[in-house]
């Protein structure tokens, strides 16, 4: 058989492989001990899942999604006493060779621990997972808490209404890789009807073709948001844009069934190394633009107006002020005590009152000015 063509591994997917690492290593121990705790209801189970899993390895020698992802479960410092949980990897890889290749690299992994089983399927994303869902579906059963990784090669082989029917699951997330530069460029290109369709859901992309630039891409961007949070399972939808030194524009959408979800993926993304060539970027209600960087260069007065904006001169308690923040800004709650606040009552702008204890536990706050 023929070795399979491997490909470079180049700064926008190494920083993307970062936030899959940064995210899936605090993703499974805050699910396995939810799947713990039902344990006298169902068997404890995870399912991991790569739809384009690749031959597992760059031509660097570098590992792809599929090795990263089982290296972070088997090298947690939460899996010695994850034991009575089963995690299950599904990946899936249309090319015959790249599936033996990754075969290869499973296998040189050694004997894997009992309770981590590892299935490798030959096929369609679309076909492949699609039939283990009308399985789930056909049986009246409830999939087992599950992240899907979908990472397509472009953006004509990922199905919108497929990625729906797993989010319409309890517990189950999903982080898509958005190749928007391309669907951006080729939507008023003839021929291209039905991969939209599928990566869609429907054809309101349509509308997009008699836009421009900016417009186009923040319509194309927004309505797959609106298309990814219709999912019965999704309660947050959150993109971060990975721009590329060439100038392509790349997002990282996530759809998360819960709070801690979402605060899992700003954390992940606040951790990527700006200096790999890739900046994200969102924006808060207020309009005020934020540059993600390094940590001690990214300032939180943005944050600060946020809060300010929101509650006025009311007071508020720091759950309040925490909900604030992970759920209508892109800053995530270890920015907001030490960093945001503390440097407000510093300066007289933040009044904070203690029930006799410091810090912002019980603290009731209120902005002076």
């Amino acid at each position: 058989m023929s070795h399979p063509v491997l490909w470079n591994l180049d700064p926008h997917t190494a920083a993307k492989h970062r936030v899959l690492r940064s995210y899936v290593e605090a993703w499974i121990p805050v699910m396995a001990q939810q799947a713990l705790s039902v344990a006298h209801v169902e068997r404890p189970r995870l399912l991991l899942i790569d739809g384009f899993a690749g031959p597992g390895r760059y031509s660097g020698g570098g590992p792809g999604s599929p090795l990263i992802m089982l290296d972070v479960l088997l090298n947690h410092a939460a899996f010695p006493r994850l034991g009575g949980v089963n995690f299950m990897f599904l990946f899936i890889e249309h090319d015959e060779r790249r599936v033996a290749h990754l075969r290869e690299e499973i296998s040189a992994l050694g004997t894997l621990p009992p309770n981590v089983s590892v299935t490798i399927e030959c096929g369609e994303f679309d076909e492949t997972f699609g039939a283990l869902l009308d399985s789930a579906t056909d049986d009246g059963r409830i999939l087992v808490p599950t992240f899907a990784f979908i990472d397509p090669f472009g953006y004509s082989t990922a199905s919108m209404t497929l990625a729906g029917r797993l989010l319409n699951f309890p517990r189950c997330e999903v982080l898509f890789f958005l190749p928007l530069s391309f669907v951006h460029r080729f939507v008023g290109r003839a021929g291209q009807e039905s991969a939209l369709n599928s990566l869609y859901g429907c054809e309101d992309w349509r509308e997009a073709i008699d836009l421009q630039g900016d417009e186009r891409r923040a319509f194309l961007l927004e309505l797959f948001e609106a298309q990814l949070a219709k999912s019965a399972g999704v309660k947050h939808v959150r993109s971060f844009q990975l721009r590329t030194q060439d100038g392509e524009d790349y997002r990282l959408v996530f759809g998360l069934g819960h709070r801690k979800g979402l605060e899992i993926a700003k954390d992940a993304m606040w951790a990527v190394d700006p200096l790999t060539g890739a900046s994200y970027r969102a924006t808060t209600e207020s309009g005020q633009e934020v540059l993600f960087g390094a940590a001690d260069t990214v300032s939180t007065v943005p944050l600060l107006d946020e809060l300010r904006a929101r509650f006025g001169r009311d007071w508020f308690t720091i759950v309040q002020a925490e909900d604030c923040t992970v759920l209508d800004t892109p800053f995530r709650v270890g920015q907001l005590r030490r960093r945001t606040l503390q440097p407000a009552e510093k300066v007289g702008v933040l009044e904070v009152t203690r029930p006799g204890r410091t810090g912002f536990v019980d603290a009731r706050l209120r902005f002076i000015a």
